[in-house]
């Protein structure tokens, strides 16, 4: 696992793939569902779950994360290009 550094709000846009990841997992919520109040009210939980390390491991090596699940956090929309 590397460093554990704490997060905050300040963190929303930079950590948007492993918060987005955490929606569909463990809220099941797509991001794109959430208004940006409540994606914000939603981001707050998951940091104090993320600095009291409550997460699955995988949650702390970010890469490793994003790698697993890539597909998953695409768009759920499905384009019609013919």
């Amino acid at each position: 696992m590397s460093e554990f550094q704490k997060i905050d709000e300040d963190d929303y846009f930079r950590l948007n793939d492993i918060f987005c990841i955490w929606l569909m997992k463990k809220e099941n919520t797509h991001f794109e569902d959430l208004s940006y109040k409540d994606a914000k009210k939603k981001f707050k939980k998951f940091c104090k779950r993320y600095n009291k390390q409550k997460l699955d491991p995988l949650y702390y090596e970010h890469d490793k994360l994003i790698e697993k699940y890539q597909s998953d956090i695409q768009s759920k929309h499905k384009w019609n290009f013919r």
